[in-house]
């Protein structure tokens, strides 16, 4: 006597956006329930608020490293502008403007004297 055959499910393409347009259509909304307030509301995702009171019931935690991405970003630029600006004060100054030397800050003046 041979065994029955098992019937595979039809296979479907993921790659095809109209399949999966016809998925979210063939299929009904959820109902979704509020932690806080406890309305329910219906819908294909959950809302990241509540609609009727607005109680936020997202997952809140861990680290922004976006933020502090975006900070270290802003703190390079500033001082690469600081060290840019520097270093034209000195190529713009003219080279007479040098500082006195050592040994003509030793050597005492003529109006400094008597």
């Amino acid at each position: 006597m041979p065994k029955p055959r098992r019937r595979e499910p039809a296979q479907t393409s993921q790659d095809d956006p109209a399949e999966h347009i016809m998925g979210l259509v063939g299929k009904g909304p959820k109902l979704f329930t509020c932690p806080r307030c406890r309305k329910a509301y219906l819908g294909h995702d959950p809302l990241p608020d509540c609609p009727s009171c607005g109680y936020d019931y997202r997952v809140k935690g861990g680290f922004r490293w976006d933020v502090l991405v975006y900070l270290l970003s802003v703190l390079g630029l500033i001082s690469y502008l600081l060290v840019s600006s520097s270093y034209r004060t000195l190529i713009l100054e003219p080279a007479s403007i040098s500082p006195p030397s050592a040994a003509t800050s030793f050597a005492p003046s003529a109006s400094a004297g008597e």
